[in-house]
């Protein structure tokens, strides 16, 4: 059975800037209204025969958005951007284009991009992580869509284990 939450209309949602290094137009910071998308697919089980408790995946998903909103996301793993931390600021530097931001207002992902397909692998996998902490071990794949806008977004599923 499948599970599903509509980001837009589940208050699933953050406000965050970033910068796609080296793009033409993405290559300067700007910001996006993200909302999240997510489905889950697994067995149901349990004392309600539920697949997950919905308010158990949106306590997971807002743990993740609060995370990023309002802050200025950056791709810790991108092969051409060097970071220092200086005091309080992080530079950051790539080809030609140097920046200084305080710490408090950045945060570093272990990602290579801050595109919305990257942000929807890093997604898929914290939840994963949180759900199987939680002790769910029913859940087949998960699938998450980060949306910049409305009708504009990217989609990754992760498969957690077999169809029986």
């Amino acid at each position: 059975m499948m599970l599903e939450l509509n980001g837009l209309h589940a208050g699933l949602r953050f406000s965050s800037a970033h910068i796609v290094f080296g793009h033409p137009s993405c290559g300067v910071i700007h910001g996006h209204s993200y909302y999240v998308d997510v489905r889950i697919f697994g067995e149901r089980c349990g004392e309600f025969n539920f697949v997950c408790d919905f308010k158990t995946i949106k306590t997971v998903v807002k743990e993740i958005c609060e995370k990023l909103d309002h802050k200025l996301i950056l791709p810790k793993n991108h092969e051409k951007v060097y970071y220092e931390l200086k005091d309080k600021t992080l530079y950051f530097k790539y080809e030609f284009k140097e920046y200084t931001i305080p710490v408090e207002d950045v945060i570093l992902l272990p990602i290579p991009s801050t595109t919305a397909e990257d942000l929807a692998k890093y997604f898929t996998n914290e939840i994963s992580k949180k759900l199987k902490d939680l002790g769910f071990s029913n859940i087949i794949w998960i699938e998450v869509s980060i949306n910049e806008g409305i009708g504009q977004g990217a989609c990754y599923r992760k498969h957690l284990k077999e169809v029986r």
